[in-house]
């Protein structure tokens, strides 16, 4: 049974905590029942099955092939990207065997339950700043503050919702990000440089059209937000929408993700110009790129090059500092 907008990619198969690989199974089937496939709409070609076809033949519906389209990324300096149905740049049709064929999500949960106390890290050595933008918590703290984020996000909005992040670079912002994974949401970052950088808060609204704001308590900042048209939750550590972190995070069941189901928008903002928000990256493209620049690291790239492959593929430092570890630490 389809769920919220779940529909099939057009790879045929499951992956991760229950979406799609092109193995035809399950490698990690959700507890208690709970599971839901969803992704963006594409329509579905079924071959009729012939009484003409060898006896014992297996009947598997055909899908059409994925079509070319522009998506605008908006903004008077927006420029027109190819992608294709089902996410921003069709991840999914080339799968990867091993932990590089995991998309994030999925991935942290491994990461959680085989090395708990073990903290993600950036492979870089000689700089002072090296490990800033990452989660700087270990698998299990992080997959406890996803799967908390997550379980509210789960009670207030269906898959598929826009959820902008309001952070500064750390542990708070990683495990949104994450909770956005989990609950098949699309994160947009906005990253705040200093604790006053709150003045781009109405821009990011106005061009994003959130569906919510995840952001710090609003004793650290107050957002200039009309919470009669946006939603705004306030997540840390500790509290998510003033329930424990740890009460939810018990509360929180698996949801399937397709890969082609969008994951992350790049948000730029140009000051009173306005502000750009990307083409969606969809669950499959993390996985991709974070393939590509765990390769670039065990073939001794550095760290300024790694950032400039991440760039190239659209996405930014601070979550590309929060992906990458968690793909390359243990």
């Amino acid at each position: 049974m389809l769920h919220g907008r779940g529909v099939l990619d057009g790879t045929g198969a499951l992956d991760g905590t229950g979406a799609l690989d092109g193995t035809g199974a399950l490698d990690h089937p959700p507890g208690d029942g709970q599971f839901a496939w969803w992704g963006r709409p594409q329509r579905e070609r079924v071959r009729p099955l012939h009484a003409a076809q060898p006896p014992g033949t297996a009947y598997a519906p055909h899908y059409a092939e994925p079509r070319e389209t522009a998506a605008m990324s908006g903004g008077k300096h927006g420029k027109p990207r190819r992608t294709r149905i089902g996410g921003g740049g069709g991840g999914g049709a080339r799968p990867v065997a091993g932990d590089g064929g995991m998309l994030p999500g999925p991935l942290l949960r491994r990461r959680a339950e085989r090395h708990p106390t073990a903290v993600p890290e950036l492979p870089f050595e000689g700089r002072a700043g090296a490990a800033v933008g990452t989660a700087g918590c270990s698998f299990a703290e992080l997959d406890r503050r996803a799967r908390a984020i997550a379980a509210r996000l789960g009670t207030l909005l269906s898959p598929g919702s826009r959820v902008l992040l309001v952070y500064p670079e750390g542990p708070d912002l990683a495990g949104a990000f994450f909770g956005c994974l989990y609950a098949g949401m699309a994160a947009v970052p906005l990253v705040l440089t200093t604790p006053g950088g709150v003045h781009t808060v109405p821009r990011a609204v106005q061009r994003c059209a959130p569906d919510l704001v995840l952001t710090g308590t609003d004793g650290w900042h107050a957002l200039d937000v009309d919470r009669n048209r946006t939603q705004v939750v306030e997540a840390d550590g500790v509290r998510v929408g003033g329930e424990p972190v740890w009460r939810l995070a018990t509360q929180w069941r698996p949801v399937g993700v397709l890969r082609g189901a969008p994951a992350y928008h790049c948000y730029h903002d140009d000051g009173p110009a306005g502000g750009r928000l990307e083409a969606a990256m969809c669950h499959g493209d993390l996985a991709e790129v974070m393939t590509e620049l765990a390769q670039a690291v065990r073939l001794g790239t550095d760290e300024e090059n790694v950032g400039w492959i991440a760039a190239v593929h659209g996405l930014e430092e601070a979550i590309w500092r929060i992906l990458l570890p968690v793909r390359v630490t243990g």
